[in-house]
């Protein structure tokens, strides 16, 4: 026995002699939970926000159109009245709809986390970040009713300056709304340009007529899915694959592929309501119909449309030609100016590019004291630009993160710029539900992990967009980067 314990004892002594960093006793440094998911959405944040005190699917309001140009000469001869005004009235609507996460934190996921976070308040908390992103999509991009479908794609060749090998190449396009560009789904695809080509040093090039509305274009290829573009036009200059290729690098594109050319128009989503872009570019419904139809069916909402048909902008001098028509365009409507531009940030990139890269377009001054000429700060970015067509107002560039690049707006927030109009906000989201942390009974699911007992729990809410007054709104689209 006394053997024993002393060889026990040695044993010991040669396990534990000195301490290193490698002997495992080492303190455990709790740092908090660290969340890299961005939430920034500065066009929800800017939208007032109002409670509805009447249940409905859709919210209502009247709506009188500008019919100045067929009004009677008011010129009166004396002792005669004077002739009627014209008045034309319309019903507008929006629909509501509901947008939200849910959560499910186990108990014992709880009691595992104990004195070093909050379990359940962080499943809200993550619900509630995935909440304000896909609200300030939905707002921006969401859409009820269906695009139409593309027209046939214009195709051309050349024999040099590519890869292209010989064949006849049949290119169909499906249209994508701001809610297809971040969750999928598109028009039904257009008709098939044909296009032969010959040798192989050729280049392959395709266009179609932009759809008001779309921000991107699913292009297929000989019945594969070749890409998405946020312009109306294409150039290959090697041979398209002949087979399903993954989604390009484009910042919030849904990162799921189209497998088959689609036969079914599926733009329009049912759980959706309708976010600025469909405020623009759907008509006001008539003969009965609640809510705005596809473009061309009913009663244009006035909203100016261009594109720019995959081109840059042009720049002269101080000015960029499109930003220059699209506020004559709103001027000669409202006689007004936009209250903004809202873009992406390769259009705000774009301008600041072209415009501080011309003569005399970014002066720099130095200041002969201090850090002026030592810790000299370079680059520069255009904030806003001059509206020459409303005498000079500064209208500011708002970088919008969850706008699909390519598209630009030019908004009218104040209803101060509608006299006479009644219009308090022009933008509004009218709620059925606030937002809210609904929570479920305490539930439970035998036999799977995670069934439970666990807390279950959504954020939601039920909403509508209102815009009353998209006549003072115009929208840029197809824009190539600069």
């Amino acid at each position: 026995m006394d053997d024993k314990s002393l060889e026990t004892l040695n044993l010991i002594k040669a396990q534990t002699t000195g301490v290193t960093s490698s002997t495992g006793l080492t303190g455990i440094d709790l740092s908090g939970v660290v969340s890299l998911i961005p939430v920034n959405t500065p066009f929800y944040d800017s939208i007032p926000r109002q409670r509805s005190t009447t249940g409905a699917k859709y919210a209502q309001w009247k709506v009188l159109t500008d019919i100045t140009n067929l009004q009677a000469d008011p010129g009166t001869a004396f002792d005669y009245a004077a002739p009627l005004a014209l008045l034309n009235e319309m019903d507008a609507s929006a629909p509501y709809g509901k947008v939200g996460y849910g959560y499910t934190v186990t108990r014992d996921a709880e009691n595992f986390a104990k004195g070093y976070v909050d379990a359940r308040a962080r499943g809200v908390f993550n619900s509630l970040s995935q909440y304000r992103i896909g609200i300030e999509r939905k707002l921006l991009g969401g859409q009820v009713f269906n695009l139409p479908t593309p027209s046939t794609p214009t195709t051309a060749t050349a024999t040099t300056g590519g890869t292209v090998a010989a064949n006849t190449y049949l290119i169909k396009v499906a249209a994508r709304t701001g809610s297809n560009f971040y969750w999928g789904g598109s028009t039904d695809a257009s008709a098939a340009g044909s296009q032969v080509t010959t040798g192989a040093t050729s280049t392959l090039t395709a266009s179609w007529p932009a759809i008001p509305g779309a921000v991107a274009y699913d292009v297929y290829v000989n019945g594969f899915y070749n890409t998405t573009t946020t312009v109306n036009k294409i150039v290959w200059t090697s041979t398209p694959a002949a087979s399903n290729q993954p989604v390009p690098s484009i910042p919030g594109l849904n990162g799921t592929a189209p497998t088959a050319v689609p036969a079914v128009n599926t733009s329009g989503k049912a759980t959706d309501f309708n976010g600025l872009l469909a405020t623009l570019a759907g008509d006001y419904a008539t003969g009965g119909a609640t809510g705005l139809v596809t473009r061309g069916s009913g009663v244009s909402s006035g909203a100016a449309f261009q594109s720019l048909d995959g081109n840059p902008f042009t720049v002269n001098g101080q000015s960029i030609a499109e930003l220059d028509t699209m506020f004559t365009t709103v001027f000669n409507k409202i006689q007004a100016s936009p209250s903004r531009i809202l873009l992406a940030s390769q259009e705000a990139t774009s301008l600041s590019k072209l415009l501080l890269s011309q003569a005399g377009g970014g002066t720099t001054f130095l200041t002969p004291t201090g850090g002026g000429r030592n810790n000299i700060e370079a680059g520069g970015y255009i904030g806003s630009y001059v509206n020459k067509a409303a005498g000079g107002v500064p209208v500011p560039l708002v970088v919008m993160p969850h706008l699909a690049p390519g598209t630009l707006f030019g908004v009218t927030d104040s209803g101060a710029a509608f006299a006479g109009a009644d219009i308090s906000n022009v933008f509004e989201m009218r709620q059925l539900d606030d937002v809210q942390d609904y929570q479920y009974a305490t539930n439970r699911n035998s036999g799977v992990a995670g069934g439970g007992p666990r807390d279950d729990g959504e954020v939601f809410s039920t909403s509508a967009l209102i815009n009353r007054a998209p006549v003072g709104a115009a929208v840029l689209s197809n824009i190539a980067a600069s």
